[in-house]
């Protein structure tokens, strides 16, 4: 199996966002490629401290409780590091980045475009007409406030609420905004509720297989692209892919992407999520970021985040074709194969935790061992606070 370009001796890299599995991913193929990856993360405990991948561990503030010390604290690492090249691992960075990349000296290439770009990319309000202009078909979609409900909007049940943007404002600090899912109306009144401005957007739910489109960009021209199907996600109703397996490129939805990377001028990886109606492929998000499966794409050929840092760089980046058939599973897929044993009938279900031979995960890696124990001590902490709160009540 092919891999990204050459190793990069001496190249060093400052990453963020590594406490969560695509930041870990990015990591590991940081360091497949031969780039010397610092680990910027605000836990010493987190998966990518914890990595053989890592060269270093930097401390770093929450970029959501202070983008500006955030960003001044990986200017002064970048120097100490000699890193010449600053990646953000999550939606929250690369909003502070994005806001903030004069903070950096000439000689550090920072993994954020312009603010403008960046603050369109990431607006959920805004993506309907984007994927509409770039050829996609998307569900229908309503802005609808806890007033419009006032005044009788109508709404069809069950339903899917968005935030306007993944990352908001909420109770004087940046939050992350989870989709959620709601069966009537006084669900959606909660759900508009809890939301910044108690505005979001109200999708029907949609029943099928996720499919995505991922990939590289670069001044909005697309790089390489991988496709994936995904066989479950967690938690069920609105979840991330927690199992899925790379298929051919379908070219329709191929040329979509790059016209949609193309008309948001993007620069970086990005991850476009649809799914599988009656009616064909309809586009439900973008995530213009790492994300979660990113292992996938790297074991299957492409090693985006390597190849994203060698065009920070300046230079070409060696792009591989992918292999089909690679499949990917997340810790978590226990849980869904588990829920769909109680629906579904127990032995179809259960077969979904059989062990299939080269499966990328998205923590367990034998040449990696020291995250795994991590997610393993977490887990059997988990399991202990929820028996202890059983017997105390």
């Amino acid at each position: 199996m092919a891999h990204s370009r050459p190793p990069h001796d001496g190249d060093r890299v400052l990453l963020t966002g590594a406490e969560y599995t695509g930041g870990l991913a990015a990591l590991r193929g940081l360091h497949r490629a031969g780039y010397r990856t610092w680990v910027a993360t605000t836990d010493p405990h987190s998966y990518g401290a914890l990595s053989r991948a890592a060269a270093g561990v930097v401390p770093i503030l929450d970029p959501r409780v202070d983008p500006e010390g955030f960003v001044h604290g990986l200017a002064a690492a970048a120097a100490r590091t000699g890193a010449t090249v600053v990646l953000p691992g999550t939606e929250a960075g690369l909003l502070a980045l994005a806001d903030r990349r004069n903070l950096f000296p000439a000689g550090v290439a920072v993994g954020a475009p312009d603010a403008v770009l960046v603050a369109d990319a990431c607006d959920k309000s805004l993506l309907d007409t984007h994927a509409r202009a770039a050829g996609f078909e998307v569900p229908p979609t309503t802005h609808v406030t806890l007033s419009d409900l006032d005044d009788g909007a109508a709404v069809t049940f069950p339903a899917v609420v968005k935030p306007l943007r993944s990352e908001m404002i909420r109770n004087g600090r940046l939050e992350r905004i989870e989709v959620a899912r709601v069966t009537g109306l006084d669900a959606l009144v909660a759900a508009l509720h809890d939301l910044p401005g108690q505005a979001g957007l109200v999708q029907p739910y949609m029943y099928g297989r996720i499919r995505t489109v991922n990939g590289l960009a670069w001044e909005g021209q697309v790089v390489t692209t991988v496709h994936k199907r995904a066989d479950r996600t967690w938690p069920r109703d609105c979840g991330v892919v927690s199992f899925a397996t790379t298929v051919a490129r379908d070219p329709a939805l191929d040329e979509a992407a790059k016209t949609l990377m193309a008309n948001l001028r993007w620069s970086g990886l990005f991850n476009i999520q649809l799914i599988e109606s009656a009616s064909g492929p309809l586009l439900i998000d973008l995530n213009p970021r790492v994300y979660h499966s990113l292992a996938l794409a790297i074991t299957a050929g492409p090693n985006l985040p390597a190849m994203w840092a060698d065009l920070l760089l300046g230079r070409t980046p060696r792009v591989v074709e992918y292999e089909v058939g690679r499949t990917f599973r997340a810790e978590d897929d226990v849980y869904a194969v588990l829920s769909a044993a109680r629906s579904r009938g127990a032995r179809s279900a259960l077969s979904g935790l059989r062990p299939r031979h080269g499966t990328t995960h998205a923590v367990l890696d034998r040449h990696d061992p020291r995250p795994t124990r991590a997610l393993v001590g977490r887990v059997v902490s988990g399991l202990r606070r929820k028996v202890a709160d059983r017997l105390h009540r």
